[in-house]
């Protein structure tokens, strides 16, 4: 085997270690969570914002969407949607 070869399949190997350990780490900040996967699903306008109609898709959100709209603009924020966003909603 050449000296390149061994290089080159050092290289290899150290590139594959890299990507698994990238992939392992677990992801920080805006992370993708049960209850931003269920808003951003139910988002369907896209604009950060639910609304009553997109809140229908979430019985239990849309349950209780009065009691969680704290500002009464008529749409949830993501924060007061995780508020009250229970697991199967």
């Amino acid at each position: 085997m050449t000296f390149q070869r061994i290089v080159t399949g050092v290289a290899a190997s150290a590139a594959c270690w890299m990507a698994a350990a990238q992939q392992a780490t677990p992801p920080t900040g805006a992370e993708e969570t049960p209850f931003r996967s269920a808003f951003t699903r139910a988002d369907t306008d896209s604009d950060g914002k639910l609304s009553k109609r997109e809140a229908a898709q979430l019985p239990t959100v849309a349950a209780k969407f009065e009691e969680l709209d704290r500002d009464r603009d008529g749409l949830l924020s993501l924060e007061e949607f995780g508020a009250g966003y229970t697991a199967g909603s």
